[in-house]
């Protein structure tokens, strides 16, 4: 009597999915070096505009007070002249 004919099952031991070590390591470098350059231009993107939003801050905060220290010495200079002018004629 004849043994049954039984299918052979493929082989799914770890040793048939392993890459080698030179593939592996330039796997690791290349998605190191997307990271790397992804996370950085995240952050410096967040940086600067970060800074945008700080300086535009500034500069109206400052301008503002600028403008009224301006105001304030514009004032004072036509108060100092109106009472310097010689007085008008009767």
């Amino acid at each position: 009597m004849a043994a049954p004919l039984r299918r052979m099952r493929p082989d799914l031991r770890r040793t048939a999915f392993v890459r080698p070590w030179y593939v592996q390591g330039v796997d690791i470098a290349h998605r190191l070096t997307v990271l790397v350059l992804v996370g950085g231009t995240l952050y410096y993107t967040a940086f600067a505009c970060r800074m945008l939003y700080l300086n535009n801050q500034y500069r109206r905060e400052h301008s503002l007070e600028e403008r009224i220290k301006l105001e304030e010495e514009r004032q004072r200079e036509i108060a100092l002249a109106a009472n310097q002018l010689p007085d008008p004629p009767k």
